[in-house]
């Protein structure tokens, strides 16, 4: 796919466009690839056309404590990312490819003559940042003020359908919690006949 297919693209002014165009690196990477880790000093910005990433916190040791801030998505951007590109410090989090990507990664001297340069592209950070933000406060009022019990249930339903291909494991991570924690709320919420369990799945019976 060409770079102007990238929505975002198309609402940069012809100079900028030429700008990103000229100094635009493909990028196609394998699930389990780690983009940054925790503490690196990011030098681009990722556009993504395909697949899907995951930035989480972790432990010294990863897997350990993990708590799942977002996922980016093609179309979205990446707040870790754009601030440790932006104003060259180290990320806050780690990013690893959940799908295989392709995308684009504009380097952080074009990021930077963007900010400069484009009344389109400021605009698009600004909406984006507020976006993610929003997110990520929503997360820490959930970390804060609610039931891991309640928390596992939210995540079933806004998942959007019936049947929920996943692990325990896998909610753990997303809910930086354990899986024995995670397996006793499912088994719980299974005797109540909100939920049945199966290989690797959760088939949703009952809806709020």
């Amino acid at each position: 796919m060409e770079l102007e297919h990238y929505q975002f693209f198309q609402s940069l002014e012809p100079e900028s466009l030429e700008k990103v165009r000229q100094d635009a690196r493909p990028v196609s990477l394998g699930v389990g690839t780690f983009l940054y880790y925790q503490g690196d000093v990011n030098q681009g910005i990722l556009f993504l056309n395909k697949g899907c990433v995951k930035v989480f916190l972790h432990a010294d040791e990863i897997g350990k404590g993990e708590i799942t801030l977002y996922y980016i998505t093609p179309g979205e951007q990446c707040l870790v990312n754009t601030l440790s590109t932006v104003s060259q410090t180290p990320a806050t989090a780690t990013a690893i490819v959940d799908e295989s990507i392709e995308g684009w990664l504009i380097p952080s001297e074009t990021i930077r003559w963007l900010i400069d340069n484009s009344p389109a592209y400021r605009d698009f950070k600004i909406s984006f940042c507020a976006e993610r933000l929003s997110q990520i406060m929503h997360l820490v009022e959930e970390l804060r003020f609610k039931r891991m019990d309640q928390r596992l249930l939210n995540w079933l339903y806004v998942q959007g359908r019936d049947t929920i291909l996943t692990t325990h494991e896998q909610i753990a991570q997303i809910l930086g919690t354990s899986r024995e924690v995670i397996s006793r709320i499912l088994k719980n919420l299974e005797k109540e006949g909100i939920i049945a369990l199966g290989r690797g799945s959760i088939k949703i019976i009952e809806s709020i």
